[in-house]
């Protein structure tokens, strides 16, 4: 049978060590995996193509920054529920930039609800959080139907807030806060006065590594890692002698590592020359990646990875503008009439914050994604409102589905 790039993989540790001795096993139940239809698979393969795409426009919007880290999964959701208050031509275009183009709504919803709640059951060793909230202006009329929409398909929680109190972004922060165990605590330092919504959706996943697949913290030592511009700086490398799925080719070399019972994974993936910009370029080609993965098999692997601990903010307008959503940022030409009767509402700002803890025990992360929405007075009525010691690509993935929460670039461990 195929060997499907989403199919759960089991691990058998080479050598044990201290955290994974048989004194100190973590018994793992078996991995749930997530069953998805024909047209679902679809979905996750162009998902991917997204999460790829994306991850290669942060890259060229950050200025050669040496870190970098964001949630294409996060980004999705908060997107997909713009998206059901969205038509015509933004509602397509949307659509077309998060790689749905060819399903219908409701197969699109009923996608990403199934998802989340799954995402929440096939590894309890792993603590995994997904949130979703819809803030909005109380002296602006939108339509019931669309905070439905989003009650019933992504569980988001509707509060109608006065945009000119001062302590709403206290208010809205703090929900990041909540759902992020503190990592994100603020997104929102001022709310503009032609802001009428804010869309947002929070990740958060902390997993322990594998039986086997563990660092002891006494084999952590200073090591040399070199930065893209040849300067070379220490940093705390980790290491480990086990059996772990590794693939390359002419283009990159990687390797995998399972949290928990196998459900989730780190990928760590290095350019065999070039750099990580030019990687994550070739990651967009249909299918490679996914072909990379599939093609990956279980070697004695003597593998090195630095700890690092990072935090990263985006804007998300130029990536999503270069990925074909325009219309959508357009206050003449957006149309947001599933959201609202009034012309003139469009996206003023997409923005991500996130942040990522890897070392000896496992990883934590978390991704916060705010959509703001506002109005122009355009509007009828209203007025306005393996040795990693190089720079490096890292994911996070569901292992199952394949489906990407977190993917980052790491050119200088902090």
């Amino acid at each position: 049978m195929r060997n499907l790039f989403f199919a759960i993989f089991a691990v058998t540790a080479f050598t044990q060590c201290d955290s994974n001795s048989d004194d100190h096993k973590t018994i793992f139940g078996d991995p749930i995996s997530i069953e998805l239809t024909s047209t679902e698979r679809q979905i996750v393969d162009e998902g991917l193509s997204f999460s790829m795409k994306l991850f290669s426009e942060v890259l060229k919007e950050s200025g050669g920054a040496d870190n970098v880290i964001v949630s294409p999964l996060s980004l999705n959701i908060a997107l997909a529920m713009v998206w059901n208050g969205a038509d015509g031509d933004t509602r397509d275009a949307i659509q077309e930039a998060i790689g749905m183009s060819r399903f219908p709504a409701d197969e699109v919803n009923a996608y990403f609800k199934k998802l989340t709640e799954a995402l929440l059951k096939t590894d309890p060793s792993t603590k995994l959080a997904l949130a979703n909230s819809i803030w909005a202006n109380k002296a602006f009329p939108f339509k019931q139907t669309f905070y439905d929409l989003n009650s019933a398909w992504y569980d988001a929680k509707v509060s109608v807030l006065d945009f000119s109190d001062a302590s709403t972004p206290t208010v809205i922060n703090n929900w990041c806060s909540d759902n992020t165990n503190g990592l994100i605590k603020e997104m929102i330092t001022e709310i503009p006065a032609d802001a009428i919504m804010y869309l947002l959706n929070a990740l958060y996943f902390k997993g322990i590594w594998s039986d086997g697949a563990g660092f002891v913290k006494k084999d952590t030592k200073d090591e040399p890692f070199q930065k893209s511009d040849g300067k070379s700086v220490t940093v705390s490398m980790m290491s480990q002698h086990s059996i772990q799925l590794c693939f390359a080719d002419e283009k990159l070399s990687l390797a995998a590592l399972p949290y928990g019972n196998g459900a989730f994974r780190m990928v760590f993936i290095l350019p065999a020359s070039g750099t990580v910009e030019e990687l994550a370029e070739q990651l967009t080609e249909d299918g490679y990646l996914a072909s990379c993965l599939e093609n990956a098999y279980s070697y004695d692997l003597n593998l090195y990875i630095p700890k690092f601990k990072i935090e990263y903010e985006a804007d998300m307008n130029a990536p999503l503008k270069a990925l074909g959503m325009e219309i959508a940022f357009d206050m003449d030409k957006a149309d947001f009439t599933g959201m609202s009767d009034l012309r003139g509402v469009y996206i003023s700002k997409v923005k991500q914050k996130a942040y990522i803890d890897v070392n000896e025990e496992g990883t934590e992360a978390a991704a916060v994604t705010s959509v703001e929405m506002s109005f122009t007075s355009a509007g009828p009525t209203t007025p306005r409102t393996f040795r990693a010691d190089r720079p490096f690509i890292y994911l996070i993935q569901e292992t199952s589905t394949g489906v990407i929460l977190f993917a980052g670039k790491t050119g200088e461990p902090k």
